[in-house]
């Protein structure tokens, strides 16, 4: 059964993706995506000019699915419950499937090894904080609520302390209570900001 170039090339990334969250950044080379999407090399390379080009689309899949922490929030209940829903998201991912939050660090860290040919470094966070920013936002404005930070800054402060928590919690999940260190953090956050 003959493969379209587009399907293949989804099927590459999606493989790409998986490999990564199951062995880490470090595993992604040409051949092997090809073998876990069971492709033929040639059509990966027909696919993908290098590694770079195939990490980058994979980065791309990633952002579009960021709505997945923020989909069901309520912004009616304003900036304070959607914070907290966001952040009650990211936490359950977390627990969830460390392997995945594992395989994104990863990502944004060879992206920002490799930032001099790459512009997916320069891509992340902005990502992140129009997601986020946006809802933040929304939810602000819905609640009345006046915001002491811009929505990005609020956005960067919220990832600083997630990206510092997680990473905490995966060098060692029985070390201390993490999430309760986090919505400690959080809360903090919040205040700051004056809601």
């Amino acid at each position: 059964m003959r493969v379209s170039a587009g399907e293949r090339r989804e099927q590459l990334i999606s493989a790409t993706i998986e490999l990564m969250r199951r062995e880490g950044v470090q595993a992604v080379t040409i051949r092997a995506i090809a073998k876990e999407a069971n492709a033929p090399l040639a059509a990966a390379h027909y696919c993908f000019d290098n590694k770079d080009e195939l990490m980058e689309a994979a980065a791309e899949a990633w952002f579009k699915n960021l709505s997945r922490f923020s989909k069901d929030v309520r912004v009616q209940f304003g900036l304070r419950a959607a914070v907290q829903q966001v952040a009650e998201g990211y936490w359950r991912a977390l627990e969830e499937e460390p392997a995945s939050l594992l395989s994104e660090i990863e990502l944004i860290l060879w992206a920002t090894r490799n930032a001099p040919a790459s512009p997916l470094a320069a891509k992340i966070y902005p990502a992140y904080e129009a997601e986020l920013g946006n809802l933040f936002s929304s939810a602000a404005n819905n609640g009345g609520d006046r915001c002491l930070l811009s929505f990005p800054d609020l956005v960067r402060s919220f990832l600083m302390v997630y990206d510092g928590a997680a990473i905490q919690y995966m060098a060692n999940p029985k070390g201390a209570d993490h999430r309760a260190l986090f919505f400690m953090m959080i809360d903090a956050l919040l205040v700051k900001v004056g809601v």
